[in-house]
């Protein structure tokens, strides 16, 4: 992982350790810390000063293999608590170090594997995408599955909703970028 300058383009900090691919990068909100996702399977946070990797885990995959993560991202109402997207028919919240504290699943054996998540500005919902190009909606306070609705019918890329509004955007494969109204979510 690597932080680079915006004006000057040259590398500042370097975070070493992962052995495949970097998925995705998140800042925490004060800026001390990095959680950094990886083909290797795992999840490590680094210390933004320092560069010092402070944790590393691996999310539980379904049938013990090792599986890529897509996204840890941290809570925006949190420090100390990421939402992670592996290819497994769960996605987790989980303290720094690995532990879980809340599954949510798409309830699916085949085709429900997540691609991406995403938690809410305020925090309050989770809304993934999965294989079988679903938009899963979790009531994050519940752990529970709000809303389920079909979102694509080609293989979907990812999703990101609107930082003040109740809109959910979707991507896909068959090169459509669909807005979704989610006037029934607290936030």
């Amino acid at each position: 992982v690597r932080v680079h300058g915006l004006k000057s383009g040259k590398s500042l900090k370097e975070m070493r350790g992962h052995t495949s691919y970097v998925n995705g990068v998140d800042w925490s909100a004060d800026g001390s810390r990095l959680a950094s996702a990886s083909s290797d399977g795992s999840v490590r946070v680094w210390d933004a000063k320092s560069c010092d990797c402070l944790h590393s885990f691996r999310p539980p995959a379904p049938t013990g293999a090792e599986l890529a993560v897509n996204s840890a991202t941290f809570l925006p109402n949190s420090s100390d608590a990421l939402l992670v997207c592996n290819r497994s028919a769960e996605a987790f919240v989980t303290s720094l170090s690995g532990d879980i504290t809340t599954r949510l699943a798409s309830g699916k054996r085949e085709g429900g594997d997540f691609i991406a998540s995403m938690v809410t500005a305020q925090g309050g919902w989770v809304h993934a995408v999965a294989e079988d190009g679903f938009l899963y909606s979790f009531d994050l306070g519940k752990g529970e599955l709000g809303h389920l609705l079909k979102a694509h019918e080609k293989d979907v890329i990812g999703v990101v909703s609107h930082p003040h509004r109740n809109l959910v955007a979707t991507w896909s494969d068959d090169g459509t970028l669909r807005l979704w109204r989610a006037s029934a979510h607290g936030d």
